[in-house]
């Protein structure tokens, strides 16, 4: 009797081990099953912008859409200037539990990249690119998520395709806003070197004796800025820089709006802001910039005839990427670097093409990047995450 009952004490304790075992193992062996979207994931975002119609709408994708269907809470910083604000914020959101951090904001990239890594914070650029040679030096950081949005390349072709539209039209004589090129905003003086690219080779012509990529470099010689001139039988007939907001600058916008010798206004962006109040009936206008339910009233009332904009929810791979990160599961290419990847812009060239955009882009509940599509990305690997982020047309996503 006493034999039977210690075997039975110890078939049940041994039980009592396996249960125990399992448990703390998270069954299996090993490691923890632990579903890592239980818990509540904290991821700053960097902010330059907090007024434009594109600042806005990246915003609503985040936090109207994202955060309703995925347990995370972004926290944003404010309008962040310059280089000492945007740590200051990196600093608020690591003191506030933030496990990484998504940045809009450029004053100084490299610095945030290195805060980041020291303090062990994942960090992603949403929409846009490293140089080059600040993506070789980052490309190995262990907390460097990568970037994903429109590379200095395709900033180049927008403003080339926006031009080529008008030239192939037959219009000769131009007015161009290019914003903050004179801040040597880089996006900026790629999209109107491409529009003067493309002058080049419609007019026959050069831009003070460059051509193609070239006249980057002309553009940055002179300071950011653009000087009207011709280029073969193509006319730049005014030129506006900056983001003065005073009265001088009003005044250049609206002479260049109603000079007699301009045909088509193209701008870098915010053309839509420079020279829509400005623009007479009958002449052209094409800007980049995003789709808002105001773009897509000039567009209905002929005031915006062209515009390559980006999606709000083009901002969605970048969160994935970081996700997943966070999640363990970081996403790298054969060699371990970080994510580059280039993503361009949806042009419409008329007002239903407009409207179709911006329905889709515009909503909280069906927007073009589904948490569905999105969470295929959460621990993808590389090629599959290259590959769905260069499917970025509005056809081929919708699809």
């Amino acid at each position: 009797m006493m034999k039977t009952l210690k075997k039975l004490f110890l078939l049940q304790l041994s039980v009592l081990m396996a249960v125990c075992l399992t448990a703390c193992s998270g069954g299996k062996s090993g490691g923890s099953t632990e579903d890592p979207s239980a818990k509540t994931v904290k991821i700053g975002v960097l902010v330059s912008d907090t007024t434009s119609a594109e600042a806005l709408a990246f915003r609503t994708y985040y936090k109207d859409y994202i955060q309703s269907v995925y347990n995370v809470e972004f926290m944003y910083s404010d309008e962040l200037k310059d280089a000492a604000a945007e740590q200051s914020a990196i600093d608020n959101f690591i003191a506030n539990n933030c496990q990484a951090i998504i940045s809009f904001a450029s004053a100084d990239r490299p610095a945030q990249i290195e805060k980041c890594e020291a303090e062990g914070v994942y960090y992603a650029v949403a929409t846009g690119t490293l140089p080059a040679d600040q993506y070789e030096k980052y490309k190995s950081y262990e907390h460097y998520v990568g970037a994903i949005g429109p590379d200095l390349p395709t900033e180049y072709q927008a403003g080339y395709d926006m031009a080529k539209h008008y030239l192939d039209a037959g219009y000769t004589k131009f007015g161009l806003f290019t914003g903050a090129s004179v801040y040597f905003t880089e996006m900026h003086i790629y999209r109107a070197a491409g529009m003067l690219a493309a002058m080049c080779d419609a007019g026959g012509g050069s831009y003070a004796g460059k051509t193609g990529m070239d006249i980057v470099g002309q553009i940055m010689a002179d300071g950011g800025n653009v000087n009207p001139g011709k280029i073969g039988n193509i006319e730049i007939n005014g030129v506006v820089a900056g983001y003065d907001f005073d009265d001088a600058w009003f005044g250049k916008l609206a002479a260049v709006a109603n000079d007699p010798n301009v045909e088509v206004l193209m701008a870098v962006g915010s053309g839509q802001t420079a020279f829509a109040g400005f623009k007479p009936e009958g002449k052209k206008l094409g800007d980049i910039d995003c789709y808002t339910k105001e773009s897509v009233e000039l567009m209905e009332s002929g005031t915006l005839d062209y515009l390559a904009g980006k999606f709000s929810a083009s901002i969605g791979p970048a969160f994935a990427a970081t996700l997943s990160a966070v999640y363990g599961k970081p996403i790298r290419d054969k060699d371990g670097n970080a994510l580059a990847l280039a993503q361009g812009y949806w042009v419409a060239t008329s007002a239903e093409d407009a409207k179709k955009y911006y329905e889709v882009d515009s909503s909280t509940t069906n927007p073009a990047y589904t948490k569905d599509m999105l969470d295929t990305l959460i621990g993808a690997s590389y090629d599959d995450f290259a590959k769905f982020v260069s499917a970025y047309s509005f056809e081929e996503i919708k699809k």
